[in-house]
C-alpha cells in the first residue's frame, strides 16, 4: 500500500516520538511512503526554525525513511480540496503516487475524509490492527 504522511506526522514523530513515530516506522516497514519536495521542505523548515534542529540532523532523519519512498513532482495546478490551501499538496502527492491513504493529524485534512478513493486517517487509525489494509 502506498501512503502519504502529512508533514505534521513527520515533525511530531521525529521531535516527540510516540504514535506519529510508530506510524512512520510502520509506513517504512510495511507500506510504501509517497513523498514530494514540498513535504520535505515543510518538515525541514519547521524542524529547524521551530525546534532548533540542524540541517544535517534533519537530512539524516529523513534519509532512512525516504530511501525506498516513491517521489513525485507536484504540478501545482490541483483543485482546491482543503479549507487550508497549503494542505492541497498532500492530495496532489497522493493522486500522483496512486496512494491509498493520507495519514494526518490536521483537522482540515481529516475533514476531507476521502478524495478519489484516497482515505484520510489519523496515525492512531493507521496503526490499528483492525483497520482493513
Amino acid at each position: 500500500m502506498t501512503i502519504v504522511l502529512d508533514s505534521g506526522i513527520w515533525i511530531s514523530g521525529f521531535h516527540f516520538g510516540g504514535t506519529p513515530l510508530l506510524a512512520l516506522d510502520q509506513a517504512f516497514l510495511l507500506d510504501r511512503i509517497a513523498i514530494c519536495e514540498e513535504i520535505v521542505t515543510e518538515v525541514s523548515t519547521i524542524l529547524m526554525t521551530k525546534f532548533g534542529w540542524r540541517q544535517p540532523d534533519v537530512t539524516s532523519a529523513l534519509e532512512s525513511y525516504l530511501s525506498e519512498a516513491k517521489s513525485v513532482v507536484l504540478q501545482g495546478n490541483f483543485p482546491a480540496i482543503c479549507r487550508d490551501p497549503k494542505d492541497d499538496m498532500l492530495f496532489e502527492c497522493a493522486v500522483l503516487a496512486n496512494a491509498e491513504l493520507i495519514v494526518s493529524g490536521d483537522k482540515d485534512v481529516l475533514q476531507v475524509g476521502e478524495y478519489k478513493d484516497i482515505r484520510v486517517i489519523t496515525a492512531r487509525q493507521y496503526l490499528s490492527p483492525h483497520r482493513s489494509r
